[in-house]
């Protein structure tokens, strides 16, 4: 017990330290000199990556898809580990509500959380999946998506179509699976 409130009262203290926020917290909570010695490279971070949509998947009840990959484009090695985070923009470049699930689509299974080690010019992908709003009312209209690597809080930002059009997607939802490593689409 006396081993449990001190380890509380610690992260309690690095939270405090990192401005007392509960993401701080919860960083410090998860991250161990263990767990940082047993990555073989560091976490990749955006000014690491690129982030680009390919292909075009559609099914009924107006749902709609593609693959969204992050490339290496530093000059060593780094990881990714998990899900990204999803935002989108308006036209204008600002923020419109949107939700975002980790798992299944409607187009592919989610292959869980994995530790990919991406080298420089090396890809992993996710797939990202909507409903169209368009004729189910509740649109919300975006043009840009925003993409947070995992673990990370600083994002990408990528027109979710050329040219940068508003795409209803029905209540903001998206629909992501986790990041593996990359298989060429066509």
């Amino acid at each position: 017990m006396f081993r449990m409130t001190r380890k509380l009262m610690m992260i309690a203290a690095v939270a405090a330290a990192l401005g007392g926020t509960s993401a701080g917290a919860a960083l410090a909570a998860t991250s161990t000199p263990a767990a940082a010695a047993a990555r073989p490279a560091p976490r990749c971070e955006p000014q690491d990556l690129s982030a680009s949509l390919h292909g075009q998947q559609i099914a009924s009840g107006y749902r709609g898809g593609v693959i969204l990959t992050l490339t290496n484009t530093g000059q060593r090695s780094c990881f990714l580990d998990g899900y990204p985070g999803l935002g989108l923009q308006d036209r204008n470049r600002r923020a419109v509500a949107s939700h975002t699930f980790w798992g299944p689509t409607w187009f592919d299974p989610d292959p869980g959380r994995q530790l990919i080690v991406l080298s420089p010019g090396e890809t992993a992908s996710a797939d990202l999946a909507w409903t169209s709003g368009a004729l189910l009312g509740h649109a919300v209209f975006a043009a840009y998506l925003v993409v947070t690597p995992p673990d990370d809080f600083g994002h990408l930002v990528i027109p979710l179509s050329r040219p940068a059009a508003a795409i209803p997607v029905y209540r903001g939802d998206l629909h992501v699976t986790a990041l593996a490593r990359h298989t060429p689409h066509p």
